[in-house]
């Protein structure tokens, strides 16, 4: 009977391949939550420049810090994301939900400036020993998963900000690509139109739009290709529409998956794409 002897290297694609066969499974799986450290569900108020803000907490079970992945929404944020966060919580690390300044209630003036500097502040309270301690948070672990509207956000901020190491990007919208071209409001109705029909936020359209086009070069992804080339980059694009730039960033992974902007008909196989990644 021969013996079979599979180099190192097969082996570790082996493990590797059966560690995201079980991760994936464990996100959608009950499991037997630990009695004296269970998983946990708690709201959470931010203090950013003054603004109350609100957050909503997913812990994971376990007792130990761990990794905790931040949900960075779209615009206006209808979609917050929760199967993909509940699915994650799953498999054994910590997730954490809020909306932006001047969004959904909170406190504030809604703009692209404070959506980046809200990322920040969100950082800043799990970072504090307290916070982090009750949260069970590892503050040297933080990914940023931004879908649209924010996962440019997550991009641009999760490449400037040294405690953020990786980042996970969806359907992205970069905005400093998009009007690179446009000099003037006038020239976007179709921006304005859409973004006056969002009663949920504190916005002044004209300013909000002003703001986008007058730092279009600063909220340009590929600004931040340098920075993004030393971060854990995953991004998923449910088609070709952003090849132009996304082709320009280095040492990134990109996964496409054939769908719609909010992938309603692939939502279990974009789940385990990202689930897979952070269990590499």
């Amino acid at each position: 009977m021969k013996t079979l002897i599979f180099p190192p290297l097969v082996i570790l694609l082996l493990q590797l391949s059966i560690f995201q066969t079980q991760a994936q499974h464990r996100a959608f799986s009950d499991f037997e939550n630990d009695p004296d450290h269970p998983a946990f569900n708690e709201e959470l108020i931010f203090t950013i420049k003054r603004d109350t803000v609100a957050g909503y907490a997913f812990i994971a079970n376990g007792r130990e810090p761990k990794e905790t992945v931040i949900l960075v929404h779209g615009f206006p944020g209808n979609d917050n994301n929760f199967d993909v966060a509940q699915s994650i919580r799953r498999t054994g690390k910590n997730v954490i939900h809020f909306h932006y300044r001047g969004a959904w209630g909170n406190q504030g003036e809604y703009l692209y400036s404070h959506s980046l500097e809200d990322i920040d502040g969100v950082i800043h309270y799990l970072s504090d020993t307290a916070n982090a301690k009750r949260l069970r948070i590892d503050t040297n672990s933080f990914t940023l998963l931004g879908r649209s509207y924010g996962g440019g956000i997550a991009l641009i901020q999760g490449s400037i900000n040294d405690k953020v190491k990786r980042i996970i990007a969806i359907s992205s919208g970069n905005y400093g690509e998009r009007l690179k071209d446009i000099s003037s409001i006038q020239e976007i109705p179709g921006y304005k139109t859409y973004t006056n029909r969002q009663f949920m936020l504190n916005i002044d359209t004209d300013k909000f739009l002003q703001e986008l086009i007058d730092k279009k070069d600063q909220y340009n992804i590929l600004t931040y290709k340098d920075q993004l080339k030393k971060k854990d980059v995953l991004i998923i694009e449910d088609s070709d529409r952003n090849d132009s730039w996304i082709n320009q960033l280095e040492n990134i992974k990109v996964v496409k998956i054939k769908s719609g902007h909010s992938f309603i008909d692939r939502r279990i196989e974009m789940i385990n794409t990202l689930i897979d990644w952070l269990h590499k």
